[in-house]
């Protein structure tokens, strides 16, 4: 949301070229949709976590953006000052958000940076660019106000992945505005931060409108396998060298902004192929890469501005997307390169072993509801076929119910489950289940052996014991939550099928396991109903 700052420094810098002023008016309506409705989809998210009785002060801390308003209104001289400590609240937001229970603060302490930046900006401009860049932000805030509102937890990942790319077109506008309204010849800061920021914009655009089709089902989850597709990125990055050259030596400023849009339109191809080679089941990771990208786009305007608070935002996000990439890709042992580059270093692996028996166990509801009614320890491992089904009512239900008979249910989640980081908390906690009930594949680990039944609904690769069992398949030494070690295992599921690796899961087979098949809503919802009527009796 930040690009609307720079959003806003253009308009104030392209008076006097219409072209560049109206890529500035563009960028800025892009940005407000995406504060608004980004500001508005965390704070209904953080409030499912909220538990009756819960006192929440963070309101309080939007206070100091009173004070910037007034500081700035009254004090030019504290401009300055005041953008200085918007970016260190969005340095603190992300703090903040790192932790439960400051996440609340941290999302005030993220709209209270925004909100003081902007001010900041606006302030020293003169009133037809205020008044023009004010309905601007009204018209793309309220788009992004009835946006943000009509979004469900399970639209979560693709709705990420939306705003992504208004971020990228703010920058591509930004970028090819800031050229065409102040020309310069040769490899200065200024160029150097324009076709940067303009194909990092370009490739985060269409790279997240294909991550956003891929989740939201109107684009196939497959990888898009074009032959000769590493050369066709090389291709693609060889061009953009070309452009790069000639755009540092053209003393035409036409040709110069000829060459940026053509940057831009190679980014937006190159952004297409990249994120289309990836496969839906690593598109989870793919959302931090273009978070991290969003980021960086955003540096280059700083660069480009001369605005530092952009510059030290965008660095944040940056890092901070790159750093997350990185530990979803341990979590989900992918390659990086592989998400980075569209399958750069795919390669052929093991489908599966013939090893051990293939007849599975087929279970009933009432079986499985005598089970927990006997359990002490319960485990549920959600996954996305939960989400699908919306069975999570009846999950946190199911919760209430055991824990109020003192029968301890909790839930094991992996890093990945979903389609995004979080997803299946945010979910658990829209069906009333208290954010302690909810722990990490870590915490959960150890303690396997305790646990008298798991009950694994709708998740498949993040239990599948081929990671530790059978070296060379898609998944190997990607960790798991180790279900097969509890007393009893239930899956909920479907069909027999495996999941985004498409690899067959040997726990389905082990003496232990039972599979509950059939719609996963129907299952919980009739589970939930036994589990009550046995323990009320």
């Amino acid at each position: 949301g930040m690009t609307a700052v720079g959003g806003l420094l253009l308009m104030q810098r392209s008076s006097d070229a219409p072209a560049a002023f109206g890529l500035a008016m563009l960028a800025v309506a892009a940005s407000a949709v995406n504060i608004m409705g980004g500001f508005v989809v965390s704070q209904r998210m953080l409030d499912l976590f909220k538990r009756p009785g819960d006192k929440d002060f963070s309101v309080l801390m939007l206070l100091p953006g009173v004070v910037f308003l007034y500081a700035c209104a009254a004090h030019t001289e504290l401009i300055k000052p005041v953008l200085s400590v918007s970016a260190l609240l969005c340095v603190a937001a992300i703090g903040g958000l790192a932790a439960m229970n400051t996440a609340n603060a941290g999302c005030k302490f993220g709209m209270v940076g925004v909100f003081g930046a902007l001010v900041a900006t606006l302030v020293d401009m003169p009133g037809e660019i205020v008044a023009i860049g004010s309905m601007l932000m009204l018209l793309g805030g309220g788009l992004g106000l009835a946006w943000g509102m009509r979004v469900s937890p399970i639209a979560l990942p693709q709705t990420v992945a939306a705003f992504h790319s208004l971020v990228g077109l703010a920058a591509m506008c930004t970028s090819i505005g800031s050229y065409w309204a102040n020309p310069a010849v040769g490899a200065t800061m200024e160029n150097v931060s324009a076709i940067f920021g303009d194909f990092i914009g370009g490739v985060t655009l269409t790279g997240s409108i294909v991550a956003f089709g891929k989740l939201n089902g109107n684009l196939s989850s497959k990888p898009l396998n074009l032959p000769f597709k590493n050369y066709l990125n090389l291709s693609g990055l060889f061009a953009f060298i070309l452009m790069m050259h000639l755009f540092f030596n053209t003393e035409s400023t036409g040709f110069g902004v000829s060459l940026l849009i053509a940057a831009g339109v190679l980014a937006c191809v190159m952004g297409v192929h990249l994120v289309g080679s990836v496969g839906g089941g690593d598109m989870p990771v793919c959302i931090t890469v273009l978070n991290s990208y969003s980021g960086w786009a955003l540096v280059a305007e700083g660069f480009l501005l001369n605005s530092t608070v952009l510059t030290i935002v965008g660095s944040l996000i940056g890092f901070s997307g790159a750093i997350l990439t990185k530990i979803m890709c341990d979590a989900m042992n992918r390659d990086i390169f592989n998400v980075l580059f569209g399958g750069l270093n795919n390669a052929p692996v093991v489908k599966g072993g013939d090893e051990g028996p293939k007849e599975h166990t087929e279970t009933s509801v009432p079986a499985v509801a005598e089970l927990i009614v006997n359990a002490r320890e319960v485990l549920v491992v959600p996954g996305y076929g939960m989400a699908m089904a919306r069975a999570q009512t009846a999950m946190g239900e199911l919760a209430s119910i055991c824990r109020s008979h003192k029968i301890n249910l909790k839930f094991g989640v992996h890093p990945v489950a979903g389609r995004m980081p979080g997803q299946m908390n945010v979910l658990l906690a829209e069906a009333g289940v208290p954010h302690d009930w909810v722990l990490e594949m870590d915490e959960v680990n150890p303690d396997m052996e305790n646990n008298d039944v798991v009950l694994v609904m709708g998740a498949n690769d993040v239990v599948n014991s081929a990671a530790q069992e059978l070296e060379g398949c898609a998944i190997w030494g990607m960790p798991v939550i180790e279900v097969w070690r509890a007393k009893k295992v239930i899956f909920c599921k479907r069909s027999m099928g495996g999941g985004y690796a498409d690899l067959d899961n040997p726990v389905f087979y082990k003496e232990n396991t039972d599979m509950l098949l059939g719609d996963a809503k129907k299952s919980s919802d009739a589970l939930a109903a036994q589990v009550r009527e046995r323990l009320e009796k």
